[in-house]
């Protein structure tokens, strides 16, 4: 539980499929539209998918799993097992209450049990808020992926 008592950080359920995707849509799509089939994953490792409910209503989500690396560049980054975040998201009225990083604390809790010593994420140039709490957890920006219009 975190702050007045009635939040409350806890393990993903099939039945929060619909707000999990209704949360990403709404505040974490990129690309594209964020489905069900993109979750798959999250079976091979359910210990890497969190849940942030308020009073019973799921305000947050963070889902991490395992990336399979090329032994290469495992090498080249000193990791032998890295896990990947590809889904952190609080809903727009239960921001900086200390959610997502509860959410992701747990997440990389969860990875580095399960052997990660090494975890990556991305992150849009135009989320702020999000690029600053990953600063705040200590990711690095190790790269730039950047487009041009033709």
């Amino acid at each position: 539980m975190i702050g007045d008592g009635k939040l409350e950080i806890r393990i993903f359920r099939s039945e929060d499929m619909t707000i999990v995707l209704q949360l990403a849509n709404m505040y974490a799509a990129f690309d594209g539209t964020t489905s069900e089939a993109d979750l798959v994953v999250s079976r091979f490792f359910p210990n890497g998918f969190w849940i942030a409910e308020d009073s019973g209503r799921v305000v947050g989500v963070a889902f991490g799993y395992f990336k399979d690396v090329p032994g290469e560049v495992l090498t080249r980054w000193g990791a032998s097992k890295v896990g990947e975040i590809t889904l952190v998201v609080v809903d727009a009225n239960h921001r900086n209450k200390g959610i997502g990083t509860a959410l992701l604390h747990r997440v990389l809790e969860e990875l580095k049990k399960a052997g990660a010593d090494r975890v990556i994420l991305h992150c849009p140039a135009e989320a702020i808020e999000a690029k600053r709490l990953y600063d705040k957890l200590g990711f690095n920006t190790r790269a730039y992926h950047m487009t041009k219009r033709l």
